[in-house]
């Protein structure tokens, strides 16, 4: 199975859990505002919906963020971070928050 297959059966199977309202509402609740990335893996919607639904808020343009999900190159806030998708993903398997340290892109 390539990355991308294992990254959609994670995605559909995250999407089951939460629709099911087996998550943590207030998961990124504390969190800075997430740019996704137009290039992220899973598709951009997928994420935003997913970080929707555990209580974080998603800007639509990255000037607004502190934290940039997925590859970004261009200019962003002093101070934001860039993170892997995969620490969405992995936080909302775990139930919990994880740190940002194994997902810096930076």
């Amino acid at each position: 199975m390539g990355p991308f297959l294992r990254f959609f059966s994670q995605i559909c199977r995250l999407q089951r859990h939460l629709s099911a309202g087996e998550h943590q509402q207030d998961l990124f609740q504390d969190q800075p505002a997430m740019f996704v990335s137009q290039h992220s893996q899973p598709p951009t919607q997928s994420l935003e919906e997913l970080i929707e639904l555990c209580g974080g808020t998603v800007c639509k343009t990255v000037r607004q963020a502190g934290i940039c999900i997925g590859k970004y190159s261009g200019r962003r806030p002093e101070g934001s971070r860039v993170l892997s998708e995969q620490w969405v993903l992995d936080s909302i398997m775990h139930l919990k928050r994880l740190s940002y340290d194994n997902y810096d892109l930076e």
